[in-house]
């Protein structure tokens, strides 16, 4: 065991034990190999992006029973390194290179993606996990940042429109071997797309209904013409719209409503309007509120009740102190 303020060095060999998918995610680190405990770094090549882990299970049929991992040429026979090895639940220590390998075994391989295409009709081994994962391209992330800073700058100065910019720059991303047509496959999650899309139509069946105008109007006459507390309201009323419809949506409707109400009641409609700016853009109660919480909401493996325990506080706060601020910071009523 190592305390959390080691520093680490070049060549210091790490002993993990844990779960198969938390070391796949180590191994993304930059600058972190995996190796045997032999002391030979694992050398399947020098191109080490299209490796793959692997768990299995040797059968009864495997062809080096009782051999052990070294003078069974593993390596060599079946293009794959033996990272780990358990048996009946429990990690074998000791140098991989001299375990005999019994039926049961079950081996964590880094191998090529070959290796799985074969022992899915081999004898040898069960195939019970296959990770999937690519190591990242560490090497084309100065890339990857120049491509992200151009676009957001060509949308930002509004040279392209935003959609334009994202379609180049996801294109630029794949041209300059940044990522694979097959992980740019797997980045898209038709769940969460899906979700998006039903939160737009859910978004337009209140507008269109006349659900979403009946709240606003009738929360808002509850001032009683007092405009600090209209203020708030206000806030408050978009803010809960926003979590159920998206945040355009929520402004889209609200801003004609209070721009005829302050100027009917002969309000300064400026506060009014930052407040529809700041709690249309305070999304975080639920996933629904923004797109960006549904992109992370099934990844990231969270709950609806995550957002509502962690989003509420801060759209209190975020609340709170956009109406100290307006109240403090712009004269309510018309002069």
């Amino acid at each position: 065991m190592v305390t959390p303020n080691e520093i680490l060095q070049d060549g210091d060999r790490l002993v993990f034990a844990g779960d198969t998918q938390a070391l796949s995610d180590l191994l993304r680190i930059n600058g972190i190999i995996a190796s045997t405990e032999n002391g030979h770094i694992n050398t399947l090549g020098t191109d080490r992006t299209e490796r793959r882990l692997v768990e299995v299970v040797v059968s009864p049929h495997f062809s080096a029973l009782g051999y052990n991992i070294r003078d069974a040429k593993f390596r060599d026979r079946y293009d794959a390194v033996v990272l780990a090895v358990a048996r009946h639940g429990e990690r074998l220590k000791g140098n991989l290179g001299t375990i005999r390998l019994e039926a049961g075994d079950t081996l964590l391989l880094e191998a090529r993606p070959a290796f799985v295409s074969r022992q899915r009709y081999s004898k040898d081994f069960l195939l019970i996990n296959d990770l999937d994962t690519v190591p990242p391209r560490h090497e084309r992330a100065y890339v990857s940042w120049a491509i992200l800073i151009g676009v957001v700058m060509a949308a930002g100065f509004d040279i392209i429109s935003m959609l334009n910019a994202a379609l180049i720059g996801a294109g630029l991303m794949l041209i300059t071997g940044c990522c694979s047509v097959s992980q740019a496959e797997k980045s898209l999650d038709l769940t969460i797309i899906i979700t998006i899309a039903a939160s737009f139509a859910l978004g337009v069946a209140l507008l269109n209904t006349g659900v979403a105008t009946f709240l606003a109007t009738n929360i808002i006459d509850l001032s009683n013409g007092i405009p600090w507390l209209m203020l708030i309201l206000i806030y408050t009323v978009v803010s809960l719209l926003t979590e159920i419809i998206t945040n355009n949506a929520t402004a889209v409707l609200m801003l004609p409503i209070v721009l005829e109400i302050t100027e009917k009641a002969g309000l300064n409609n400026e506060p009014f309007v930052f407040a529809i700016m700041m709690a249309a853009s305070a999304s975080f109660a639920t996933p629904l509120g923004y797109q960006t919480n549904l992109m992370v909401y099934g990844p990231g493996g969270y709950r609806f009740s995550d957002f509502l325990r962690v989003g509420i506080p801060m759209n209190l706060v975020i609340g709170i102190v956009t109406i100290c601020i307006l109240l403090i910071g712009w004269p309510l009523i018309q002069r």
